[in-house]
């Protein structure tokens, strides 16, 4: 039997046990000390924590598209939240340089309804998707993008044909999600209509402090990693003729992406419903133009604009 002078030693050879399993935090409570064990003691774990680190598969996950506590400075001081920006080569940008995300990454911080824990699975998912928006909308070059297999990649949008890589870096990321079936007089907008310059500039001109992305769940981890998300922004500008209202825009939808072994996505399905979007971005009131007759009278007229009609 210990004596009591025994105790102190015991009770640090415990602690000092406890604190070394990293992957069990509640064997660190100091509760533990009350707590009647099966084979007398608390169990110590080195044996498969150490076969767990040497054979699982998925560890690249948070090395790949999260970025380590070495890089955290630099990450930070280009963007925190897209990775990506950090190794930027010999890369054809479309404005010819890169983009500073400051306005929608503070929209981001103020308005999101989640957040999640560092190197976590929805972290990791939701920095991988903005990173992919900001390639399609910055990058010229599919050999400059790092987030997709370009030889694989394709976007299917509410069960639509799906589009390659090169058709979605033409079309640019709005044309592409906002593509649709409808006939053209009940079509909210037209994306065939439209180029990647034009459409940028419609929503940027709307939406001026940018449109946040957030996770609010994910499913089922890679390859195949299913996801629910918020899109958001505030109608500051006005859009295709119509005045903005101030108020928030925005959309839920759900999503599915397929990651190759480099965790570049392959395949991105998204499933959600436009008329969400649209229905906040035309409440606000036709523009109306004042011109000047050749009597010198003012006139009001309304932009000419398909949403009117």
């Amino acid at each position: 039997m210990a004596s009591s002078a025994d105790a102190p030693l015991e009770s640090g050879l415990s602690s000092l046990r406890l604190a070394a399993d990293k992957y069990r935090s509640i064997l660190n409570d100091e509760k533990t000390g009350n707590i009647r064990w099966r084979y007398g003691g608390p169990p110590l774990f080195d044996t498969v924590n150490k076969l767990f680190e040497e054979e699982r598969t998925h560890r690249q996950l948070s090395l790949t598209l999260s970025t380590s506590k070495a890089n955290m400075a630099t990450r930070e001081e280009r963007d925190k939240y897209r990775s990506v920006l950090n190794d930027v080569g010999e890369v054809q940008w479309r404005y010819g340089h890169p983009p500073a995300f400051d306005l929608v990454n503070q929209l981001f911080e103020e308005g999101q309804t989640k957040v999640w824990p560092e190197g976590s699975l929805e972290e990791t998912v939701q920095n991988a998707i903005k990173s992919w928006e900001m390639e399609f909308s910055h990058k010229i070059r599919l050999q400059d993008f790092k987030t997709i297999n370009p030889d694989k990649f394709k976007l299917f949008v509410n069960g639509r044909e799906g589009l390659s890589a090169e058709e979605t870096l033409r079309l640019g990321s709005y044309n592409a999600l906002l593509k649709t079936s409808l006939p053209g007089e009940f079509q909210y907008y037209k994306p065939e209509e439209e180029s990647f310059e034009s459409s940028h500039d419609a929503f940027r001109s709307a939406l001026p402090r940018g449109f946040a992305f957030e996770i609010l769940s994910v499913y089922s981890g890679p390859p195949n990693i299913a996801f629910k998300f918020r899109h958001w922004g505030y109608f500051e500008g006005d859009f295709k003729g119509h005045a903005p209202t101030g108020e928030i825009v925005q959309f839920l939808g759900l999503g599915v992406l397929k990651v190759d072994e480099l965790l570049r996505a392959e395949e991105i399905e998204i499933y959600y419903d436009p008329g969400e979007l649209f229905g906040g971005l035309l409440k606000g009131p036709p523009i109306l133009e004042t011109k000047t007759t050749d009597s010198g009278d003012n006139t009001a007229e309304k932009h000419s604009c398909p949403f009117t009609h």
